[in-house]
């Protein structure tokens, strides 16, 4: 009873109506798995140039605009008509990446993703970026799908919405179709815990570790007769390979988060029983629907196949999604008037650098953070990850620099001491190692090697001169890292910490609006302020 109970609650798909499930016991049955990923926001469709492995993946130059949540639909609808047992799910980050988030805070998104049919969600570390509170929001009003995190515990019950949280997103679900049963374990991300904020205070989720959570949830799901295991997961790919390795009870894992698709997926060989356990990552950014295809005998996998569906401008919208979406469009036109023309790009102007360095877009940005009125410090410094996207060739509009900076981050200023100048740096560099050495990092009035070889930042200049030990410097950044996020710790602990409140979205924007035309000499485009040793 108590599962049916949670099928209708949660939208999972009921048992017959007379309650006797069908027996497959000995018989050879086809599953469908339906996979997507890290949307952030792409309701909509949208232009940019794909990359080369986006070509070889099948989503081709000259096919745009790409992506949107009514194209997605469609082909999520059309594949769930040609088979009798399927499930949808998604690993998560829904949320955050385009204006639409600003605006609404995540409504469209759990509506849209409702009406595609979605089975299954994990809470991943984007549904935090508006606070608990409103993820309990959106998620108890829009959101007919289960919410699953298996490694989240909400066990502080005196935070904001912490016993609503604690309701709202279960660990695992249990779906029967038509006598196949599959049990579905959410896992969130851990190492994003330390950005999950609810205004200023710490969200205060006891993190259960996987070798806890998914033997713990797979013994349940195995008690209640699950035939299979799936891990809907956000840790990323390494996490799920070793996953994969350790866990006896996985069958398939469905994972996000490095915004990569895999295709075909990878197959990794259990330490303890040899099961070979298919791991599907299907992209980001609404571009590729991905299709898993299984044959099950009493709950063994005989078989898979894969597909992996680009969404570019040959599929047709679905009616449905489509007609919801016109609202929060005209809404948002009429607010923010997003088709503006704010400046113009005779070059696509990318978020990474072409060496592993400085970036067009993060030298932009670093360079109108630090000589903002009101702010004018000696250096500034951003992440890498807080541009989203490229800005395509043409017309720069207000809704293209949305999408490539989405997050609403404000200035913040502070005092550092030479040692911490380094100490930040080498931190950076470190980060940067771990990611093909590709900067993690943007910055202003800084000049330095980025020594990968050594995880060191090396031979610095704070404006030409050499960086002083027991120097003092003013750093203008963003208040996310200033906080903490991803790890940075040496500004986290800092006490002369003061946020402007000045949007860096709009410092850009003003930027690129007394530019006009990018990019310029010294303005967008890259120099060499953070030169790359391998």
């Amino acid at each position: 009873m108590v599962a049916v109970f949670l099928s209708v609650l949660f939208g999972c798909v009921p048992t017959p109506e007379d309650g006797e499930a069908a027996d497959i016991s000995g018989q050879p049955v086809r599953l469908t798995l339906l996979h997507t990923s890290d949307i952030h926001s792409r309701l909509y469709e949208y232009d940019f140039t794909p990359s080369f492995t986006d070509n070889s993946l099948g989503l081709q130059d000259g096919m745009g605009p790409y992506g949107g949540l009514a194209e997605m639909a469609y082909i999520l609808k059309r594949e769930r008509a040609k088979s009798a047992r399927t499930l949808h799910l998604d690993s998560g980050d829904c949320f955050q990446g385009a204006v639409v988030f600003n605006q609404f805070s995540g409504e469209a998104e759990f509506r849209g993703m409702s009406l595609t049919g979605l089975d299954a969600a994990v809470v991943a570390n984007h549904e935090f970026d508006k606070g608990a509170a409103n993820l309990a929001v959106q998620g108890a009003t829009w959101a007919n799908f289960d919410l699953l995190a298996a490694n989240y515990d909400f066990a502080d019950a005196d935070l904001p919405y912490a016993s609503e949280l604690e309701d709202i997103v279960l660990p695992s679900a249990l779906f029967d179709l038509d006598g196949l049963r599959v049990g579905v374990i959410g896992m969130g991300n851990i190492s994003s815990l330390n950005s999950i904020y609810d205004q200023s205070n710490s969200m205060g989720i006891r993190v259960i570790e996987p070798g806890e959570a998914i033997p713990d949830e797979a013994a349940k799901l195995r008690g209640e007769g699950a035939d299979l295991i799936v891990v809907l997961s956000h840790l990323g790919l390494e996490t799920d390979i070793e996953n994969a390795k350790l866990y006896k009870d996985i069958d398939i894992i469905l994972g996000g988060h490095n915004h990569i698709a895999l295709d075909p997926p990878l197959v990794v060989e259990n330490e303890e029983t040899g099961k070979r356990i298919p791991i599907v990552h299907s992209g980001a950014f609404a571009k590729f629907v991905g299709r898993l295809d299984l044959v099950v005998q009493d709950g063994e996998i005989l078989s898979t196949d894969y597909q992996l569906f680009p969404v570019d401008d040959t599929v047709p919208q679905d009616p449905e999604v489509a007609e919801l979406l016109i609202e929060y469009k005209e809404q948002l036109d009429y607010d923010l008037n997003l088709t503006q023309k704010i400046g113009y790009a005779e070059s696509e102007l990318t978020r990474y650098g072409s060496t592993g360095g400085d970036s067009m877009l993060g030298n932009l940005t670093a360079e109108a953070m630090r000589f903002y009125p009101g702010v004018e410090t000696e250096i500034a410094l951003t992440n890498t990850l807080g541009i989203r996207s490229d800005i395509p060739a043409g017309d720069i509009t207000l809704d293209t620099l949305y999408n490539s900076m989405p997050f609403d981050n404000t200035v913040t200023t502070m005092f550092l001491s030479g040692r911490e100048v380094q100490e930040l740096l080498d931190y950076s560099t470190e980060r940067s190692t771990e990611r093909g050495c590709e900067s993690q990092i943007q910055v202003a009035g800084i000049r330095f090697t980025m020594d990968c070889a050594e995880a060191k930042a090396k031979d610095i200049l704070i404006n030409g001169v050499p960086l002083e030990e027991n120097g003092t410097y003013e750093l203008a950044t963003n208040n996310y890292i200033a906080h903490g996020g991803s790890g940075f710790e040496v500004l986290e602990r800092n006490t002369t910490q003061v946020d402007t409140g000045v949007s860096i979205r709009d410092i850009v924007k003003q930027a690129i609006s007394s530019a006009g035309s990018l990019p310029q000499p010294g303005i967008a485009s890259e120099d060499e302020r953070i030169k790359t040793v391998y």
